[in-house]
């Protein structure tokens, strides 16, 4: 038994408010029988648990994410209370964004040592954003050195970003931008990625790949770049599926596999 799983969606949003339902059916339909939706803020985590309860096929990953991170700090005890909930995989999406505001780059910080601290303590994967700010990131991650995995979600930096981010034991999850035309360095980055590190996402509602470019994301559309990185990286699709379940499996090791059809 092999599937496809989906690392990163945010299948709580609005966007998914008509037809939810429809859109998880959509994915198993297309052969993506895991999804891993990633929460980003307290709301959002809550709104996470109540999916990962109703749809079999979800896990979910609690955090708060950086943009989330203002004047003030959220309430970390509060999520603390939850991370220990079943199908709960991974604490994040957490991590440092500099694009949009840098008033509270300090303030991010904390929250993220916060978060690490957390998942130590929990032993629970994390799951980072990185925008802007790979250079702070990795610092941060360098002091701390935690012992459990480190997801880099949606990776975008350089090839001394991956260098550094592989030093300590990063996974790496890849999205719809590398099916883009103007996407070549990024290819070629996957390339360098230890085919033992490397899992796929969508981001949903995000990042569309490109045949379906311009509208909304869904896991369903992660059999694209599946397909298209199966052919760039020379991996025939079936082989390519198992490596990416056994990575995920050595990642999370957490998410319970079914062997009936919630999981294909």
């Amino acid at each position: 038994m092999s599937f496809w799983v989906d690392v990163h969606a945010h299948l709580e949003g609005e966007e998914f408010a008509d037809d939810r339902g429809e859109v998880i059916a959509r994915a198993q339909e297309a052969g993506v029988g895991g999804i891993l939706n990633a929460a980003t803020s307290l709301t959002s985590s809550q709104e996470t648990l109540k999916l990962i309860r109703e749809y079999p096929s979800l896990w979910g990953a609690l955090g708060v994410h950086p943009q989330e991170i203002k004047q003030t700090l959220p309430d970390f005890s509060l999520l603390e209370s939850w991370l220990n909930r079943e199908k709960v995989i991974a604490l994040g999406e957490t991590g440092l964004d500099y694009w949009w505001d840098t008033s509270y780059q300090e303030n991010q910080k904390r929250g993220l040592r916060i978060q690490i601290e957390l998942a130590e303590h929990y032993r629970l994967p994390l799951v980072v954003h990185s925008r802007s700010a790979n250079s702070d990131l990795l610092s941060i991650f360098q002091d701390e050195r935690p012992t459990v995995p480190v997801l880099w979600h949606c990776f975008s930096g350089d090839e001394a970003d991956l260098a550094q981010a592989l030093s300590l034991g990063f996974y790496f999850s890849v999205g719809g931008v590398v099916t883009f035309p103007k996407a070549e360095n990024l290819r070629l980055l996957v390339k360098k990625i230890p085919q033992d590190r490397l899992l796929l996402e969508t981001d949903s509602p995000y990042l569309s790949p490109q045949p379906k470019r311009g509208k909304r994301n869904e896991p369903a559309f992660l059999v694209y770049t599946a397909r298209f990185l199966s052919g760039w990286l020379q991996i025939e699709e079936a082989e390519f599926q198992a490596r990416l379940l056994r990575n995920f499996q050595s990642l999370f090791p957490r998410a319970k596999i079914s062997s009936n059809s919630d999981n294909l």
